[in-house]
């Protein structure tokens, strides 16, 4: 049956020029230094590519205390919430949608701060994440995983318009995401390439605060980087249809009838889209392992698929980047190591 494509804020502002200042959060949650402590310097590693073709780089995000790239926008987005808040009645309370990652993030940040986290989720999401996050108090609204990711984002903004004791952080339009991402992860990758320049950057598009903030960073150094974003056969970039609930790598996904991701579409509109299916994600996951023996999850798996692509039309003394969001749910796990037996 068609249905009507919900009526969602796609705007955005005009990118930070600096990180968000952590000063005021820091002093009124003393708990986020230790967070703060073990955020980000996430390695930098060189991992298989195709022979003769370009060495490939991927910052395993992983690494970040909730152990993924979204803690990174998650902190400066509570840090922008908390100073925006100063001075108001009530205390801070945030929402915001998560096809998984975020939520989990925010969620860390709630232990350390006690700040109350409200999520917004497809109820695709693995039963195992759910577990973790409702042990850890965090409230839960989900929603069909036949409307993602649209349907997501509409009733997070729903939850702050009927209850104004919510705070929206609206990772899809929140340019702290961006920022975190172009002043933290994006600055790091440069430090780690120690003077190399990279001819591209591979990455999946969720919200698109990722890829368009590390592309900003490495164009610093490189400005004819090529940018591409990677999102499901399942749920292309710019798709003109509607949602579905097929089975999909995580995290990622175009938004639907024809609607695209705010980041991407001011900050790197000429980057280039690439598509990976849900099994094929599943696979890169279980050959990675075996070829590394180290466990990345289904985006990055994608995210490994186009770059080894991308490099095999390069030369060797040329350098491709990309970036690992995390090592996987349980539930992939079991369906890539099921698959590679």
């Amino acid at each position: 049956m068609a249905t009507q494509p919900p009526q969602i804020d796609l705007s955005v502002s005009e990118p930070l020029e600096a990180a968000v200042d952590e000063t005021t959060a820091l002093a009124q949650y003393p708990g986020l230094r230790e967070f703060r402590a073990t955020l980000g310097g996430t390695p930098l590693v060189e991992v298989p590519g195709p022979p003769g073709g370009a060495k490939i780089m991927a910052k395993y995000e992983f690494r970040n205390p909730s152990g993924s790239a979204k803690d990174r926008p998650a902190y400066s987005m509570l840090c922008r919430a908390i100073n925006a808040h100063a001075g108001q009645d009530g205390p801070l309370k945030v929402v915001d949608c998560s096809g998984g990652n975020m939520a989990r993030a925010l969620t860390g940040l709630n232990a350390v701060t006690g700040i109350p986290v409200r999520a917004v989720m497809p109820d695709s999401v693995p039963q195992s994440l759910l577990t973790h996050l409702t042990e850890r108090g965090t409230a839960i609204d989900l929603v069909p995983a036949s409307e993602f990711p649209l349907a997501i984002m509409q009733r997070a903004s729903e939850i702050a318009a009927e209850d104004p004791s919510w705070t929206l952080l609206a990772q899809h339009r929140n340019m702290a995401n961006v920022a975190a991402h172009q002043f933290f992860t994006g600055r790091e990758i440069v430090g780690q390439l120690d003077g190399v320049r990279p001819s591209a950057v591979v990455g999946a598009v969720g919200s698109g605060g990722m890829i368009a903030g590390v592309a900003r960073a490495l164009r610093g150094i490189s400005p004819g980087l090529s940018v591409i974003g990677v999102t499901p056969a399942e749920l292309p970039y710019g798709t003109p249809e509607p949602p579905n609930a097929e089975p999909k790598f995580a995290g990622a996904g175009g938004l639907t009838y024809g609607m695209r991701q705010p980041f991407v579409e001011k900050l790197i509109p000429e980057f280039e889209s690439a598509q990976v299916s849900h099994p094929e994600a599943l696979t890169a996951m279980y050959d990675f392992w075996k070829e590394t023996g180290t466990r990345i999850g289904s985006s990055a798996g994608a995210s490994w698929l186009i770059a080894r692509e991308k490099a095999k039309n390069l030369g060797p003394d040329e350098t491709v980047v990309t970036v690992f969001a995390d090592a996987g749910s349980k539930e992939d796990w079991e369906k890539a190591e099921s698959m590679g037996n």
